[in-house]
């Protein structure tokens, strides 16, 4: 739909133009270039519609977020007022697109939102549109820069048009480095390969920043020359062009190491997914108060767990295996006497734990930890009153001396004293 709406209008403006310039028999290269730069902003429009959707596409199980999901998710800046004509109009030599025909705005950070309230999915996600924004950001950034320095020379005004896709770039960088810091804070003792993949990707993440700075260097030395009243050095403008090559390889390496993130978080998941599985019950409740305390063991360690608001492998195994003995203490649960009132004041419903502890312990090896902090309080409601913790047996009381003029035993009995004549 992108593709067919951007060639309609390339086709509608190349057959208007004709219209206004009646000597014409054919459309100007520059009415030309200036109508495949308002087809490249729409497909750029268009890229950015995408990009928001990976983030409200949310797993089915997930709880949304109650503030923005992150500053990496913001839309793609809207374009500032046209520049100057030979911004919008020269081809870029070296570039393999055509530069966009205004500089962006700058980005404004959003609000800062609580991570912890995220699936690891939707952390993820944000990773993955972030560094999507840096590549595409970057692209733009290197265009901008051959077509300014197009004709071997660079003006006041196209510095500040170049600055200003750098700026956005570098922006989206540092955003993505911000969010793959928050990963590896929360989930650095549970994933394994989504631990390498993000490595990965944050070394192209810097090589690609230290590129970017040096197109920034380039711009600032031309700035301070220009403001001297000098021409630009040949020299100074073949080394912003080389950044410019530089950063633009660095963007395509990026996009080769991060197009599979995804996959290899789907692939870590279900590897703990298997882990868990192989899991079976090493203690078995025999009856109804070892059943529901074997439950309340598994409720007491998952929110010991998650009360950092991270998950370890170990704890995840522990879960697990807590949640195999509690499961299979279910049917103690339905036996003797039940309800608030009975001898231990066990109100367990057996009907409503069923398959709670594995879908618990599931729901986490998926990174999913609000939705099983959530069921685990479920879990809770659903047990009842926690049964009273065994106490040691009390020894006998001693009976109390006799005292007054109580009768002294009766006669025979040892060690009495014979009575007065």
């Amino acid at each position: 739909m992108k593709s067919l709406l951007c060639t309609v209008f390339l086709m509608l403006l190349i057959a208007i133009l004709p219209t206004g310039c009646a000597r014409d028999a054919a459309p100007s290269q520059e009415a030309i270039s200036t109508a495949i730069v308002a087809t490249q902003q729409a497909d750029a429009r268009a890229q950015a519609t995408l990009n928001a959707a990976i983030l409200t596409a949310l797993p089915p199980t997930a709880t949304p977020a109650p503030t923005a999901l992150a500053k990496a998710a913001s839309a793609t800046p809207t374009p500032a007022p046209a520049a100057t004509a030979k911004a919008a109009s020269a081809a870029p030599i070296l570039a393999p697109t055509v530069a966009p025909a205004a500089a962006p705005a700058t980005p404004t950070p959003g609000p800062t939102p609580a991570y912890v309230t995220l699936t690891e999915e939707q952390l993820a996600a944000l990773i993955d549109a972030a560094v999507a924004e840096a590549i595409a950001a970057t692209d733009e950034a290197t265009s901008a820069v051959y077509t300014s320095t197009a004709d071997d020379t660079v003006t006041a005004e196209e510095v500040t048009y170049v600055t200003n896709y750098y700026t956005t770039a570098d922006y989206y960088a540092e955003s993505a480095e911000e969010l793959l810091e928050v990963y590896y804070d929360l989930y650095d003792e549970l994933a394994d390969e989504m631990l390498a993949e993000l490595s990965a990707i944050e070394e192209e993440l810097a090589q690609l920043n230290t590129t970017l700075a040096s197109i920034d260097e380039s711009l600032q030395e031309i700035s301070a020359t220009l403001a001297q009243g000098l021409a630009v050095a040949e020299e100074t403008i073949a080394q912003l062009e080389s950044a410019a090559q530089n950063a633009q390889a660095d963007a395509e390496e990026l996009k080769t190491q991060a197009q599979d993130m995804m996959a290899v978080l789907q692939h870590d998941q279900q590897d703990r997914l298997n882990e868990i599985a192989q899991i079976q019950p090493n203690t078995v409740p025999s009856d109804k108060v070892s059943a529901l305390q074997s439950a309340f063991s598994f409720v007491d360690a998952a929110n010991h767990a998650l009360a950092d608001d991270k998950l370890s492998q170990t704890e995840l195994r522990n879960l697990a295996q807590l949640g195999k003995n509690a499961q299979a203490g279910l049917p103690q649960l339905g036996r003797g006497t039940s309800g608030a009132g009975g001898s231990q004041g066990t109100g367990a419903n057996p009907a409503q734990l069923t398959g709670k502890f594995d879908e618990v312990s599931q729901q986490l090896a998926r990174g999913q930890i609000p939705q099983g902090r959530a069921n685990t309080s479920q879990i809770e409601h659903s047990l009842g009153q926690r049964p009273e913790a065994p106490t040691l047996r009390q020894q006998p009381t001693k009976p109390e001396k006799p005292g007054g003029n109580a009768p002294a035993p009766a006669g025979g009995s040892r060690g009495s004293r014979p009575g007065r004549p």
